[in-house]
């Protein structure tokens, strides 16, 4: 199907501006896109560092109040007491020496509850002194589900971290009790709740939390199992800051990411941010969740990009409306000037026919006149054509010498620039092969430096551990170095002697284009001398074919005239043929059918009714050797391997 002018003028610039519309419209989108990841991961980040800081914090807080009650006066005494088989005076001495210290301890760490644990070894509770006496208070062996006190037990080092037991979740800091000799005695115990982290989430207006609990844990976790909490895959949830806020947000599959990484997601415009809990063993137990609300900004983010399609599909309409009034008016240019060109092209073809009539009828007479004169001047005018061929190859000859001359010359220079190029690389690569050399040295003593940075390290003991390790490194780098440095000088001395092998084979070559620049000159003055003498023969025979011109010129002067004039009266028939065919395409491209439009013909005679002239006799054929009249563009191409 073809397309009209309008169609085709309109149809690229609109895929053009649909291209440019739709590249703008997806680098704007990305933008937008990209800032908003931005905010997301910044959102994330400072949720994460509160989570974090808030957790080490509350480890640290755990580790002070044991090392502290490690340090009471009367610890030591219960512990013996306890180890001579009288746990019940051991406790005793305990209580009375917390009892003072309890509400100012809670005052000053700002916490709800002063909770010290005493354990005995390897796992047995000495006592609880938040709990009342004689109310499981201690005494009972704990080994089967507390590891820390195991680990502390085995290790003899303070611990500090989450460990679940059956109040749920509690950030635990434990730490040895020795006696007086160094032996080990048992451990200590401060417990604190993950309340103070939940409570630090609670005062951000932004955000809602959660925290959640793998199923399996609720084993342990007595209490949290006893008040049946619902449960998300495999996951319960223990606490929610506010539960309209985060349950209908928070799904399994989040949950499921968030067991090995920090996972996000965004659901009904609310963006959560799930953080793994993990223990003291660097083991995921639970799930800590923010839940932001981010509906204003999701529905500003998704106007933008509303409103961006929107103004590229008001663009888009508006430039096809430009376009469309725009190419109304070409079009309608091209159709009067279309009809204006029909007239003219009908009227030009009738009179091209009469004016080629009469010239036929002219030129008939003419031409009988002037065949007997032919016959005389044919082999004058072909020894004179034979004559000015020679002489035109002659000259096409000596130019193309002289270019062939030049273009050796300017090989001759392009040889000696790359001779001097090749020195300058080989030249440049010696300096390189001794920058390489002062690496290798450089090296070389950066290695001795490592091993007595080494030796240092070893005469320091333990304490130069971690420097000797770091000397290990510097010593394997030297000693790599040492090796590409050794690797790259060789490849620059290869490269080296490849240049020296390239400077002689140039050298060689340009003393081979120096012979042929001067058998090139040789030949050069052998063929302008034959040029020349080809242009005097020229000349006389060009004096000898005037002398017979003239005596033609007469007779010959009406019958040229009168083909001339027939000439023309074809040649302005056919452009009026032409003419009427320009028209047709162009009335075909603007209105885009196979047919054009309709040409109205001119009332004139077919050419086949005009009477036309006798053809004259013909001339005698006279036979010559055929010579071209110029050298062609494969002589023009010079074979060098003949010099």
């Amino acid at each position: 199907m073809k397309l009209t002018l309008r169609a085709k003028v309109m149809g690229i610039p609109l895929f053009l501006v649909f291209l440019a519309i739709n590249i703008l419209l997806g680098s704007a989108i990305w933008v937008v896109t990209d800032m908003w990841r931005t905010k997301v991961a910044e959102v994330t980040a400072s949720q994460q560092e509160l989570a974090e800081k808030s957790f080490t914090s509350l480890k640290t807080q755990a580790l002070t109040i044991a090392a502290m009650a490690a340090k009471v006066p009367g610890v030591q005494e219960a512990y013996k007491l306890a180890a001579s088989g009288d746990e019940n005076a051991g406790r005793k001495i305990l209580r009375d020496s917390f009892d003072a210290i309890h509400q100012e301890v809670c005052a000053t760490l700002d916490i709800k509850s002063f909770k010290i644990h005493f354990h005995l070894p390897p796992a047995k509770s000495f006592l609880r002194i938040w709990r009342e006496s004689g109310k499981k208070d201690g005494g009972d062996d704990i080994s089967s589900f507390r590891e820390t006190v195991l680990q502390v037990s085995r290790n003899k080092t303070k611990l500090a971290g989450i460990e679940i037991g059956r109040g749920g979740f509690a950030v635990r800091g434990l730490v040895p009790i020795t006696g007086d000799n160094g032996q080990y005695l048992g451990s200590v115990e401060a417990l604190l709740d993950l309340n103070k982290l939940f409570e630090t989430a609670k005062a951000l207006d932004s955000d809602n939390v959660a925290v959640y609990m793998s199923a399996s844990e609720l084993e342990i976790a007595r209490n949290i199992r006893d008040k049946k909490p619902p449960i998300t895959g495999e996951m319960a949830r223990i606490f929610s800051s506010s539960q309209n806020e985060t349950d209908p947000y928070i799904t399994a599959e989040l949950l499921q990411k968030a067991v090995n990484q920090v996972a996000t997601a965004e659901t009904n415009g609310r963006l959560l941010t799930a953080i793994p809990i993990r223990d003291y063993a660097n083991t995921t137990k639970g799930v800590l969740v923010f839940v932001r609300d981010a509906s204003e900004q999701i529905k500003t983010i998704n106007m933008m990009r509303w409103g961006l399609f929107l103004g590229g599909g008001v663009l888009l309409v508006l430039m096809g409306a430009s376009l469309y009034i725009f190419t109304g008016n070409i079009t309608k240019r091209l159709n009067n000037t279309i009809e204006t060109l029909e007239v003219s092209g009908g009227k030009m073809v009738q009179a091209s026919n009469e004016i080629s009539s009469a010239s036929h009828l002219l030129a008939e007479g003419s031409t009988e006149q002037a065949a007997s004169l032919q016959e005389t001047a044919a082999s004058l005018e072909e020894m004179s054509s034979m004559t000015r061929t020679n002489a035109e190859n002659a000259k096409q000859a000596d130019v193309l010498m002289g270019d062939a001359q030049k273009t050796i010359t300017t090989a001759e220079q392009s040889m000696g620039n790359l001779n001097n190029s090749m020195t300058e690389i080989a030249q440049a690569s010696e300096e390189t092969s001794k920058i390489i050399k002062t690496i290798d040295e450089i090296a070389f003593q950066t290695n001795l430096l490592a091993l007595n940075a080494a030796v240092e390290a070893a005469r320091a003991g333990e304490a130069g551990a971690g420097f000797a390790v770091v000397a290990d490194e510097v010593r394997n780098l030297a000693m790599r170095a040492a090796e590409a440095a050794k690797n790259t000088s060789e490849l620059i001395e290869g490269t080296v002697e490849k240049v020296k092998t390239g400077s002689s084979i140039a050298s060689k070559t340009n003393e081979a284009f120096n012979k042929v620049s001067a058998s090139a000159t040789k030949i050069s003055g052998l063929v302008s001398e034959i040029a020349e003498a080809s242009n005097e023969q020229a000349h006389g025979i060009d004096q000898v074919n005037k002398a017979i011109s003239q005596i033609d010129s007469v007779t010959q002067q009406n019958a040229a005239n009168a083909e001339e004039s027939a000439s023309a009266a074809e040649e302005l028939n056919a452009q009026a043929n032409q003419l009427q065919h320009i028209v047709v395409d162009l009335a075909a491209l603007v209105t885009g059918s196979d047919d054009g439009v309709n040409l109205q013909k001119p009332t004139n005679k077919p050419l086949s009714t005009l009477k036309r002239p006798t053809p004259p006799a013909p001339v005698k054929k006279i036979t010559k050797k055929q010579l071209p009249a110029k050298i062609s563009e494969k002589d023009n191409e010079i074979d060098f391997e003949d010099f």
